[in-house]
């Protein structure tokens, strides 16, 4: 019997998707054993063919990545989203805050723009679901090597597949003190920046030392890797529920453990809660704002 055939197309991202599933390493050549790989970035130049399983890596930012998107979903059976961009939007999401000719013009300068070989914007940043059904998503930035590779086989298995939905929290291995219990005090007095403190102790949680961290809005399953290296989580793996917004569970959350005001300290709010997420939040972009064709 023939492989299943697996496709790969990288839009709008950094690739670090992909460097993610190279650091397989042996794990790849596993793979391999067990698939065809029909298109891929170690295959450039070769055209899009029809595919069991696909795998999405970046968010749709361009008008090219959408025609890319729509004629390799045509072709495939199983379409999996890889990494924060696709799933969530992404970093780039933040770019929904200004209108589009806003972003050129304080990349080009006023009246400049692009080359004509540079693809246009799309009006806003976009993840994979809202132009294509998404079968199995895997959020991160970027995702564990462990956890792709078990996607891609039940993709390829035709298993039904999905992320544990905890928050980050519970695999966090920090001590949470004055976070687990009762009292009319609150954990922490002011903002600090990770850097803006003299010591960090390693084992207690960083909420609790007045550093901002994700975990309690972030949905497991990373392994905790940042709070274990020594720094805060960002929220890379998306909200924990699907029925509530990260940013707004952020304010939530810090509104619980800092005095009032103290929030005003921060200096990126939006930024901070919905730094991997805002194309799949309630927020307005600036194009909903402006309304209609107004970037075109």
């Amino acid at each position: 019997m023939s492989k299943p055939r697996l496709a790969h197309i990288v839009l709008g991202g950094c690739e670090g998707c992909y460097v993610s599933l190279l650091d397989a390493h042996e794990g790849l050549v596993e793979l391999l054993d067990v698939v065809e790989i029909v298109h891929s970035p170690l295959t450039a130049g070769t055209s899009m063919k029809e595919c069991d399983v696909l795998l999405v890596e970046g968010a749709v930012t361009t008008e090219r990545d959408e025609r890319v998107l729509m004629d390799a979903r045509a072709k495939a059976d199983t379409l999996v989203a890889v990494g924060s961009c696709a799933v969530l939007g992404g970093i780039g999401g933040l770019r929904n805050l200004y209108p589009t000719r806003e972003v050129l013009a304080d990349v080009y300068g006023e009246g400049g723009g692009p080359s004509k070989n540079v693809p246009d914007l799309t009006a806003r940043v976009h993840a994979v679901s809202d132009f294509v059904k998404v079968d199995i998503a895997v959020p991160g930035c970027a995702p564990q090597t462990e956890t792709l590779l078990s996607a891609i086989g039940a993709a390829i298995d035709g298993r039904a597949w999905d992320m544990p939905r905890r928050n980050m929290c519970d695999e966090c291995k920090r001590e949470k003190r004055a976070m687990l219990e009762h009292s009319v005090d609150f954990v922490s007095d002011a903002v600090y920046g990770l850097m803006e403190l003299e010591t960090i102790d390693p084992d207690l949680c960083f909420l609790e030392q007045g550093v901002i961290c994700m975990g309690p809005m972030t949905r497991e399953g990373c392994g905790a890797r940042c709070t274990t290296a020594g720094m805060p989580c960002r929220g890379c793996q998306g909200p924990s529920r699907v029925d509530f917004e990260q940013g707004g569970k952020t304010i939530d959350a810090l509104a619980a453990v800092l005095p009032p005001g103290a929030i005003m300290f921060l200096d990126d709010l939006i930024g901070t809660g919905y730094r991997y997420s805002m194309p799949i939040s309630i927020f307005p972009s600036a194009y909903d704002h402006e309304g209609g064709d107004s970037d075109e």
